[in-house]
């Protein structure tokens, strides 16, 4: 499989803070649906992030500090995501009692 090159890394970023942009939005709207959505959607990058950054380091001489903060990113809005659906599905278990 050919190393990441440059355009690939600047496509990752992207979607990366275009994901996080979406999770918060989702996140503060309590969209349930959107918000589990996403966290598929981020755990999907982050694989493909984890993967770029696997291929920049085994020898393109391309810097991987924008793939490490695409990840911290994509890892961060991630964990935001699972707590706000845990924290909305409390919610709804309270208000059936």
């Amino acid at each position: 499989m050919p190393i990441q090159n440059e355009f690939e890394i600047q496509q990752l970023t992207e979607v990366s803070r275009k994901l996080e942009d979406a999770a918060n939005h989702a996140k503060n709207n309590a969209d349930l649906d959107k918000m589990q959505q996403l966290h598929e959607e981020l755990r999907n990058v982050q694989d493909k992030i984890q993967g770029a950054r696997g291929k920049a380091i085994n020898g393109s001489g391309t810097s991987t500090e924008p793939l490490f903060e695409a990840q911290l990113r994509v890892e961060e809005a991630q964990q935001q995501m699972e707590r706000a659906i845990l924290n909305l599905n409390a919610q709804e278990d309270n208000t059936h009692y």
